[in-house]
């Protein structure tokens, strides 16, 4: 009788991840399963729902860069660098989020009005960039409207991340950290 393969949590997060994002939310368990090589029922004892899985699969967690701006730690450098830094982040996140968020209301998975979405990682990313952007302001290392810098440096991201999955296009980690620096620049105004 052979083995049963051994699978991770994190296995099925990434198969699962590549098919729906393949071929959408609507996909049976099977097909995911068949990928990993292990049957339906071992997903489902895993993942205990395929909403479950479904969440595990699309929303990424809290990007580190996070909890470096929601400490608002300012340090020695060169502002800029720290910024470009803490973009860098941010891209990867909505490298990641944009897509889920996507193949989710493709799927007809959207959130209803009445959801309150303040806690939400997008939603706590804007709020620690701005707070950040208002410390740097105070010490006076940056000279900008720290919410106005925020929604030009996340909007532009996240508008990136957009029309690359819509335009099934790749940006080498070159590319990115080139772009993120023209942004930062541009929006603190040093050349």
């Amino acid at each position: 009788m052979p083995r049963r393969r051994e699978v991770s949590d994190a296995q099925i997060a990434r198969v699962a991840r590549k098919v729906f994002l393949e071929q959408g939310v609507h996909v049976p368990v099977a097909v995911i399963a068949k990928e990993l090589g292990v049957s339906p029922a071992t997903v489902f004892v895993r993942m205990g729902t395929k909403a479950r899985l479904i969440s595990a699969a699309l929303w990424p967690p809290d990007p580190a860069v996070l909890a470096e701006i929601e400490n608002r730690k300012l340090d020695d450098g060169p502002i800029d660098e720290q910024l470009v830094r803490i973009v860098l982040g941010i891209a990867e996140f909505a490298d990641v989020e944009i897509p889920a968020t996507f193949t989710l209301y493709a799927a007809g998975l959207r959130p209803k009005a009445t959801d309150d979405f303040s806690d939400a990682t997008p939603w706590r990313l804007r709020r620690a960039l701005a707070s950040w952007l208002r410390d740097a302001v105070r010490a006076g290392k940056l000279d900008c409207d720290p919410r106005m810098a925020t929604e030009m440096l996340i909007g532009t991201i996240e508008a990136r991340a957009m029309h690359a999955f819509l335009g099934k296009r790749t940006f080498t980690e070159r590319e990115t950290r080139t772009f993120v620096r023209s942004l930062v620049a541009s929006v603190i105004g040093k050349k």
